[in-house]
């Protein structure tokens, strides 16, 4: 195992300081483009159907994404603790933008829609894990929590934003239309990036780093990641295949239950982001895991817009405070040189799980029916949280 000479490291980032420095605004700037651009492919479903797929070609080509992300994670997580963050944002914003461009001209299902999707993935990795890592390092200690909260706000508003961006585009012009645009606007997100100034590092001593595997299993990580996946198997299925679920149900305005859940996992991160840093972390999952599986049955029982609109404020109000409050529990239970590696596992866990859910639940979608999907995703992330409750820690 190399040596490294990054850890502990000093970043300069005084306790008082505040949370909205220029580069926390610019990372955070940045990462809000790129996922306007990546959760704009929650309409891909409704796309893939329009051209002859199933529900399991639909659980198949968005669950691929997944993929890529589980094998280029762990080495982006090494790499980023090595070599800095600034040049995979980048790399990353300037991947998903370029592949957005041929969805434009794709009028057939072939190996194209699965291949893209991976690459997706691969930037998704790229630009989530350093940008991630970035906001922890210009952050302090004590707020960090906080911080992941509101740099993630910004990511959750587009799974309202870009659906809804995207519906008016659609209906008004094209999905050729809808992939232009999102190519163009994703660009800005690689053209920010490079604003970025990352902060030096200063060396106190050397220190030997960790696997991936040492650091995965290091007390208290690997439950933690291990939630984290539980709830991405609910979390990712539940977004993929809501648009076609409604249309089912013939309740057109699914677009409601990504505003519901946008403004209420707003709320929860802007004003109750405190809570994970001040009551505890683990204290702050257990209720937040245990609402989040209820909101994810509930969804079976949705026939209206108003039930679209009351899942969607339980499912954001649950996931908007259990996944920042996870990922800062195994950031805590990490040394400062394994943070990217910790971030990578967070991501790779939550990955997996939606992409397993996605596989799975496709199939399950295809012959029982979206109901039963969703009673059974709920039920396997009330598994998770009893898992959590039983064995989870908040300290090494």
């Amino acid at each position: 195992m190399a040596k490294y000479s990054n850890d502990p490291i000093e970043l300069d980032v005084e306790e008082s300081k505040s949370l909205l420095s220029r580069e926390f605004i610019l990372t955070t700037l940045s990462s809000f483009i790129f996922f306007f651009n990546f959760h704009a492919f929650l309409l891909l479903p409704i796309r893939i159907q329009e051209l002859g797929g199933s529900a399991s070609t639909i659980g198949f080509i968005m669950g691929v994404t997944g993929l890529s992300t589980i094998f280029t994670t762990p080495a982006v997580g090494v790499l980023v603790d090595r070599l800095g963050k600034k040049r995979f944002l980048l790399t990353g914003g300037l991947m998903m933008s370029l592949t957005t461009l041929p969805f434009a001209y794709l009028d057939r299902l072939d190996f194209l829609f699965p291949l893209l999707r991976v690459m997706h993935g691969a930037a998704f990795s790229l630009c989530f894990i350093s940008a991630g890592t970035l906001v922890a390092d210009v952050t302090p200690v004590s707020r960090r929590s906080q911080a992941l909260g509101l740099f993630g706000v910004f990511t959750i508003i587009n799974y309202a934003l870009a659906p809804y961006v995207g519906k008016l585009i659609i209906e008004a012009y094209s999905f050729k239309s809808f992939f232009l645009v999102f190519f163009v606007v994703g660009l800005s997100s690689f053209l920010i990036s490079l604003l970025i100034r990352e902060p030096s590092r200063v060396i106190k001593h050397e220190i030997e780093g960790s696997s991936i595997l040492t650091t995965l299993f290091r007390k208290g990580v690997f439950v933690s990641a291990f939630t984290l996946m539980i709830a991405g198997s609910g979390f990712i299925p539940t977004l993929i295949f809501f648009p076609v679920f409604a249309m089912e149900i013939k309740v057109e305005a699914f677009h409601l239950f990504f505003i519901a859940y946008t403004l209420s996992a707003l709320f929860v991160r802007l004003f109750g982001g405190w809570i994970p840093d001040r009551f505890g972390k683990k204290r702050a999952v257990m209720p937040s895991l245990f609402l989040f599986s209820i909101s994810v049955i509930w969804i079976a029982f949705a026939s209206s817009t108003s039930d679209f609109v009351e899942t969607g404020i339980l499912f954001g109000l649950s996931h908007g405070l259990l996944y920042p409050s996870v990922y800062a529990l195994v950031i805590d239970l990490s040394p400062v040189v394994d943070r990217g590696k910790a971030f990578a596992i967070c991501s790779v866990a939550f990955t997996v799980g939606g992409m397993l859910g996605s596989f799975i639940y496709g199939i399950v979608a295809e012959f029982l029916g979206f109901h039963i999907m969703y009673i059974a995703a709920g039920g396997v992330c009330l598994i998770g949280f009893i898992v959590f409750s039983a064995f989870g820690r908040e300290h090494p």
